[in-house]
């Protein structure tokens, strides 16, 4: 296996600008949220910020990121990850009776927590009611621990091959899942099986990432006379762009292409260190800030979060208002599991 591209800490730094991504596309992915805000440039009467989501979709980032990390720790020796899940389940349910009986006073039982069937499917991920956005862990967590599986048939292939096959599979549901709409939505079963499916493809990638990529090889052959950073920020801003451009028919097959160039660009660039520390930061508070966020835009304090007028103030807002709590409820995850999980 090639060099590891991906230290631990430029993983954080990523995900990082993923959480990121996920924070400002949740807070300005519909129309009627942008105009909650005061967006300032407009292109054809739609706000600038609402073009700018779609080149945000983080879930194929950290899926991306999950199928180099778990690929990588695979071939270091590491098969089971039923650990690694109950670990964040336990984080996912923290989450849960924090949030869900704050729910219960500010919107009232009906939803928070609901039914006792509610209560269970939340629990399991099989449904989302409390909080929708949190609708692949379920799916992340299948794939995890099928990854194994997945990673001993994919040793003994071609990675061409298994390229090939992946990206099959993954245009194959796309295309059935338009044709089968109402079918997934009427069972919950196919929803999983079309979202498992869909995003191997993006976790395949993270796999061929950690497999066949030298890193060395092509970081040398950026060693231009001129500073290889212009190079990289002008190759992030034109895939930023372009898959604005194509986002009406070609984005969701296009996605995980754009993510991969997208990590490969931003783990060569040259970033300050006082970049890295905030992204790090961020990144370390991932997956809390993913639980949490939406609560507080959405669900109990939407009118508070938007009463901040601009989309600058209302994403800074949410990011603080989110990471600080992230920080106690990392803290208090931390202590549970070590209680727990030895």
């Amino acid at each position: 296996m090639n060099e590891r591209i991906f230290s631990k800490d430029n993983s954080s730094a990523l995900k990082g600008i993923a959480i990121l991504f996920m924070v400002f596309a949740h807070l300005f992915n519909r129309l009627e949220f942008c105009n909650l805000s005061f967006p300032l440039l407009y292109i054809k009467g739609e706000p600038l910020i609402h073009y700018m989501i779609f080149a945000m979709n983080p879930v194929d980032f950290f899926i991306t990121l999950s199928g180099y990390g778990l690929y990588y720790t695979f071939s270091q020796g590491r098969k089971n990850n039923f650990k690694r899940i109950l670990k964040l389940y336990i984080h996912y349910w923290i989450t849960l009776i924090i949030f869900v009986s704050i729910g219960f006073f500010v919107v009232g039982s009906d939803k928070y927590p609901g039914s006792f069937l509610d209560i269970i499917y939340n629990s399991i991920g099989w449904k989302n009611s409390y909080n929708h956005e949190t609708w692949f862990l379920l799916p992340y967590a299948l794939l995890t621990l099928s990854s194994t599986r997945i990673f001993i048939v994919c040793d003994k292939l071609n990675p061409t091959k298994i390229f090939l096959l992946s990206f099959f599979i993954y245009i194959l549901v796309r295309l059935s899942s338009r044709y089968s709409s109402s079918l997934i939505e009427s069972y919950q079963i196919f929803k999983w099986v079309d979202s498992y499916l869909t995003l191997q493809f993006p976790f395949i990638l993270g796999m061929l990432l950690c497999k066949c990529w030298n890193y060395s090889a092509f970081k040398k052959r950026l060693s231009f006379k001129f500073n290889k950073n212009y190079v990289l920020v002008f190759a992030l801003i034109i895939l930023f762009i372009g898959i604005i451009l194509v986002r009406y028919k070609y984005q969701s097959i296009f996605y995980p292409f754009y993510t991969v160039v997208f990590i490969m660009c931003f783990s060569l660039l040259d970033r300050f260190s006082w970049v890295d520390k905030i992204l790090m930061e961020l990144g370390k508070r991932s997956t809390s800030i993913w639980f949490i966020h939406t609560y507080f835009c959405y669900y109990l304090f939407q009118d508070f979060i938007y009463s901040f007028k601009y989309p600058i103030n209302i994403f800074v807002v949410l990011m603080i208002i989110s990471w600080m709590c992230a920080i106690v409820i990392d803290k208090l995850n931390a202590l549970i599991q070590k209680a727990l999980i030895s």
